[in-house]
């Protein structure tokens, strides 16, 4: 019997950012902006994404922000539901954040198993990620897109590909929108976020475990019992291995080879460290 999976391919419909094949060379990047960035037009990808996600998916939703060209988008009848975001917010992770809540509020409606997310900017294999998603619910487990590269930053996560059980990945996305958990801004933002999220989906109502440690400024320096369990978590995910991206592009390109194939960092602990962000945590208490 197979599972009823969602997908939902999420992001805007132009994409600014690293070329696929610089994505490791970040540090490059910032000198030459001119040779390692681009401007990607995502419509003919999710396009693609789409025709061929209706052979295996059950649901495919597109969750998008406004832009001038969703016309041909909308006329696609490859993807079961399209949804247009106005959320006013500035920073991309936090727009990830909301069109992703929104995807969900449409597909808590449908009969589904399990619900994965990719972005309208990567091209995978789909035919692997239905089969990828087969196995992880059957094993009950998250499917995540990569292993640790840094041993001491196991508290995060990369936002390319992710997915839960139903009733789960709901719970998280909601959880991911409502709740801050006051960490930095910038690029990584989103990594330790959903991650965080993850955990307090997962483990928040356990007693032994003050929510005040949700809410710590860095992916590092965590309490023991905050790093012992996000380590306990690592030996349970569905990780995509290097055979899964060996053909994938990010914004029309081929995707940097050292992204997916390297050797996985084992997690060190670090000293922890007294730096929660108290008025994040303040903020939770009074809306909860």
């Amino acid at each position: 019997m197979n599972f009823k999976i969602g997908l939902i391919i999420q992001g805007p419909v132009d994409s600014p950012g690293i070329r696929g094949p610089f994505l490791r060379d970040k540090s490059k990047a910032v000198k030459n902006k001119q040779e390692f960035f681009t401007e990607f037009d995502c419509i003919e990808n999710v396009i693609n994404l789409a025709n061929e996600a209706e052979k295996y998916f059950d649901e495919v939703v597109l969750s998008t922000w406004q832009h001038s060209n969703l016309e041909i988008l909308k006329k696609n009848k490859s993807i079961s539901k399209l949804i247009i975001c106005d959320e006013n917010e500035s920073r991309n992770y936090k727009k990830m954040f909301f069109t992703l809540k929104v995807a969900c509020d449409y597909l808590e409606t449908r009969n589904l198993d399990y619900i994965v997310k990719v972005r309208t900017d990567l091209s995978v294999n789909l035919k692997l990620l239905y089969e990828e998603c087969q196995e992880a619910c059957l094993k009950n487990k998250i499917l995540i897109n990569n292993n640790i590269r840094d041993r001491k930053r196991f508290l995060e996560f990369d936002d390319f590909i992710f997915g839960g059980n139903f009733d789960f990945f709901i719970k998280w996305m909601k959880n991911l929108t409502y709740i801050d958990f006051g960490k930095p801004a910038g690029a990584h933002s989103s990594h330790s976020s959903l991650f965080i999220s993850y955990l307090w989906t997962k483990y928040k109502s356990n007693s032994y475990l003050p929510k005040i440690l949700f809410f710590h400024k860095n992916v590092v320096n965590n309490s023991n019992k905050i790093s012992n369990i996000a380590i306990k978590e690592w030996s349970s995910f569905h990780i995509l291995d290097k055979f899964f991206w060996e053909d994938s592009k990010l914004r029309g390109e081929n995707l940097d080879r050292r992204y997916y194939d390297f050797e996985p960092a084992k997690p060190y602990k670090t000293s922890h460290k007294i730096k929660y962000n108290f008025s994040a945590f303040f903020h939770y208490l009074k809306n909860k």
